[in-house]
């Protein structure tokens, strides 16, 4: 697996990510609604963040011409942003509500190290929804996988599961 990081990334940033490394996953980490995302914007003073629509950010991962795999939302409210994404590419993962940060990180990190270790995608989210549980927080039901109707999410991995 190979990462490509952009802490407090910016739409052009996103853009260039998109178009350089060609992900097969997308993550987004930050702040949304059931219709917006916030990304930072190119300035050091405080300020407010650059508030992009849900349809906006489908349209350009649509409008790539190898698609990722899977989009995964990990921000509040974002299972409503799912519909839309499934319309482009096969997997998205959203939150269907405020889920807390340290549900969100818990929920990440088993879901990474699930799929690293060749679970499919549905097991890679069902041990982190249950890693949110295990850990005694309360937002483990919040993680939503969508599906296009084309394909499984039980038959689908993305890292061959290393040898026995």
């Amino acid at each position: 697996m190979e990462l490509d990081v952009h802490p407090a990334a910016t739409t052009d940033i996103l853009l260039d990510a998109l178009t350089r490394f060609r992900p097969h996953v997308v993550h987004f980490s930050g702040h949304s609604t059931g219709d917006l995302i916030e990304f930072e914007q190119d300035v050091d003073a405080p300020h407010q963040g650059a508030i992009v629509t849900a349809g906006a950010f489908a349209r350009a991962i649509a409008a790539l011409d190898e698609k990722p795999l899977l989009v995964l939302l990990n921000s509040c409210h974002s299972a409503a942003q799912t519909k839309n994404l499934v319309d482009t590419v096969p997997f998205a993962i959203g939150m269907s509500d405020s889920i807390g940060d340290t549900d969100a990180i818990v929920y990440a990190a088993r879901f990474y190290a699930s799929v690293a270790e060749g679970q499919s995608i549905q097991s890679a989210h069902l041990l982190s929804r249950a890693a949110i549980e295990l850990s005694g927080l309360q937002d483990h039901d919040l993680p939503t996988l969508a599906c296009a109707p084309d394909v499984d999410p039980g038959a689908t991995r993305l890292v061959t599961p290393p040898p026995a």
